[in-house]
């Protein structure tokens, strides 16, 4: 068991432990308690976000011993059976390999034989979409009046070729993509567990480049641990970095904002310069097209905080300056460039060009053609219109490039509260991974020993508050922040709806003191009717 790889090793053995479904996996345990059971189902979504997985663990609940939550008891013998693939009344078939009408004739033939050692036989058809259309139809046919006792889940990426006749015999389960945290929040599970250390920005990468596919998650932090992580060694951002193509977030950066900001000259330089260095180019192109993506994100305003930090003032100040529609189109003509051919130096730099350009200005300043009359007058020098320069270079006699930082310093209170949101990485007791709900907190200043936590929202902070009741949480946070801070701070919570309130309770009491002194000398009250809340 030990040797299997991560995304086997660490499947899912109950609807409990299913990542990111709760919609699907509390539906199935209701309808399990409630002997309602469909005779088909159908499981759709994204690859890696544990349709099969979901599939066997239906297969043991509807087999073997269910608690009274509806979960399988795993240690049941059934259970057991299906972990190991040696039940017999659990078909598991491939339909990419195994599409033909022939195969799938084979399959329903076995159908009429009843289960011989559980309750129900139960048939797994993955990748579905895969089947011919005349194998779809021998299909239909069972789906139409099924045994009894028989069920088929049939497990998909790709639903829209499925036929509408075969969905609609079946009870259809969208899954979702899972999101960056849920993903974060078992990589790290898997890192206590195998005693793997790496950096926070290593497992925000990966659950970055996974795209909410956990088995892509799991399959990477295993090729990381494998190449930088032996001898309880920690696996740094720039190693991840490297391995995962991404190239330097710093050169990225300046390539991005050389080309946001339209210097053609200095773009063009540091591309050579990479080059000429031996750098693999697929990885800085992998690179820009985040940093781009990551600008179109800051124009549009929804890039997270967190993300949004890495990223200085005047990086953001060159964003503002542009238009969404010219980042897009920046990001369109680095999409679709090649960097694997052999000319990939030239398609980066024509891209490059190309991006800076301004092509409305390259029409409107072509040049006219000549009117020809029939008396051939000579064409009026003064009046022809010449092309401007399109980009414009300036002299630079150093050969080295001055390739500036711009990744924001950080202040030592941003230090210290990042420390402390590092530290309760894998601290979750109750319910929540108490550094998920800290990095949504404005990094706090200390006054008079006490350090206040101003949440970003009052669901955020009852997640924390809830998750507080338990004493390992709040001792893990008290230690931390001790830690990063040197000294016993006593916590002050709040959210932006607390603070609107002691903010109006302000104003009203310094109203009401300012009516009674202008009474005291001789004023009055003419209309003294209470003005209605508008966040009431």
């Amino acid at each position: 068991m030990d040797n299997q790889v991560f995304y086997r090793k660490w499947r899912p053995f109950d609807f409990d432990n299913i990542v990111g479904q709760n919609h699907i996996t509390s539906t199935l345990k209701k309808a399990i308690l409630s002997k309602r059971i469909a005779h088909a189902y159908l499981f759709t979504g994204p690859r890696g976000v544990g349709k099969t997985s979901t599939a066997r663990i239906l297969a043991k609940a509807l087999n073997s011993q269910i608690n009274d939550d509806g979960n399988p008891i795993i240690e049941s013998e059934i259970s057991q059976a299906i972990d190991e693939g040696r039940y017999l009344d659990l078909v598991e078939i491939d339909a990419a390999s195994n599409r033909r009408i022939d195969d799938v004739r084979e399959l329903l033939d076995s159908v009429q034989i009843q289960p011989t050692l559980g309750k129900y036989k139960i048939y797994i058809i993955d990748e579905v979409h895969m089947l011919t259309p005349e194998a779809f139809n021998a299909l239909l046919k069972t789906l139409e009046e099924p045994p009894p006792n028989i069920v088929f889940i049939l497990a998909t990426t790709d639903s829209h070729k499925i036929p509408d006749t075969i969905k609609s015999r079946c009870q259809r389960f969208d899954f979702r993509r899972i999101s960056d945290d849920d993903v974060i929040d078992r990589l790290i599970e898997i890192c206590d567990s195998e005693n793997i250390e790496t950096e926070q920005e290593v497992l925000e990468i990966i659950a970055r480049i996974s795209w909410g596919s956990l088995r892509d998650a799991e399959s990477l932090l295993e090729q990381l641990h494998i190449s930088y992580g032996g001898n309880n060694q920690e696996i740094k951002e720039e190693q991840a970095r490297e391995f995962l193509g991404l190239g330097d977030f710093e050169i990225c950066l300046n390539l991005a904002f050389c080309i946001i900001n339209k210097k053609s000259s200095e773009a063009l330089k540091i591309i050579n310069l990479e080059y000429n260095k031996g750098t693999n180019l697929n990885s800085i192109y992998q690179g820009l097209l985040e940093t781009l993506r990551n600008s179109l994100l800051i124009k549009a305003g929804i890039l997270e905080q967190e993300n949004l930090e890495k990223y200085s003032d005047e990086f953001r100040s060159s964003i503002s300056k542009i238009s969404l529609e010219k980042i897009l189109e920046i990001l369109t003509i680095f999409s679709k460039i090649k960097i694997d051919e052999s000319e990939k130096l030239l398609n980066f730099e024509i891209a490059i060009i190309e991006s800076i350009i301004d092509k409305k200005t390259v029409y409107e300043n072509k040049i006219p053609p000549l009117k020809i009359d029939m008396k051939r007058e000579q064409p009026d020098v003064q009046n022809k219109i010449l092309p401007k320069d399109i980009i414009e270079e300036k002299d630079n006699n150093s050969s080295e490039i001055k390739v500036n930082n711009f990744r924001k310093e950080k202040s030592g209170d941003e230090i210290k509260w990042d420390d402390v949101i590092y530290q309760t990485r894998r601290t979750k007791n109750k319910q929540f991974n108490v550094s998920a709900l800290l990095r949504n907190v404005e990094t706090p200043i200390v006054t008079d020993n006490k350090i206040k936590l101003k949440f970003k929202s009052n669901a955020i902070k009852k997640h924390f508050m809830d998750e507080m009741e338990d004493p390992r949480s709040k001792n893990a946070l008290k230690l931390a922040i001790n830690k990063s801070y040197g000294s016993e701070l006593d916590l002050q919570i709040s959210s932006p709806k607390e603070e609107n309130n002691q903010i109006d309770d302000a104003q009203q009491k310094e109203t009401s003191t300012s009516i009674k002194k202008a009474l005291s000398m001789g004023a009055k009250i003419i209309n003294n009717e209470k003005s209605e809340d508008i966040n009431e």
